[in-house]
């Protein structure tokens, strides 16, 4: 499904002809659009099989800041002691935005744009997002609860796609990777603070 097709169906479904292009300067294909936007970064904000990546490095900047792209949602970190705050990774421990070494994260959920995602997520966003436009340009609770039912279909379809194509197991968990890692939850850091005993 091209993004086309789902903003001229979210058209459709309020009552509105349908255009030939996502960038007519119509207000109803604004919000359209950006109905469909916000229900794509939300779906895909749960990780998919398709859109988490492993292994990724991020590098400092010149003033030591290392910096989260806007497409990246979620980010795992082996030592929990790094952590994501805004736009930035931060040292939970040192208390500080300020790194002298670039971090490798075990996991990163991106949003990916609509042409990347498989056709059965786009079904889901665009059943999900049509039922909130009808919702919120017609305050149709019927029809807006047609749509509902649709996205619950596609959106079972999708879970067992994930499930076929991400081959999860008990193993690919968070907490299951910090372990097979060696890495602890709470591991103390080599770094004293004022007060500490000595030892």
């Amino acid at each position: 499904m091209e993004e086309l097709e789902a903003i001229n169906m979210l058209l459709r479904a309020v009552g509105v002809s349908p255009v030939n292009s996502v960038d007519t300067p119509y207000p109803n294909v604004a919000n359209a659009r950006a109905t469909l936007t916000r229900i794509r970064r939300k779906v895909q904000g749960q990780g998919w099989w398709f859109n988490i990546d492993y292994g990724v490095t991020f590098v400092r900047d010149d003033n030591g800041i290392i910096r989260i792209p806007t497409t990246i949602r979620a980010v795992v970190m082996q030592d929990t002691r790094y952590i994501q705050r805004g736009n930035r990774m931060y040292d939970r421990v040192a208390q500080t935005y300020t790194f002298d070494c670039d971090l490798t994260a075990i996991r990163v959920v991106r949003v990916l744009e609509w042409g990347e995602m498989p056709p059965s997520i786009q079904e889901l966003c665009a059943y999900t997002a049509a039922a909130d436009f009808i919702r919120d340009e017609l305050e149709d609770p019927q029809k807006s609860s047609e749509f509902a039912q649709l996205a619950g279909t596609a959106g079972i379809a999708a879970k067992k796609q994930e499930l076929e194509e991400g081959r999860y197991n008990m193993y690919q968990q968070p907490q299951a990777q910090r372990m097979r890692l060696g890495v602890r939850p709470y591991q103390r850091s080599n770094q004293r603070f004022h007060g500490d005993p000595d030892v």
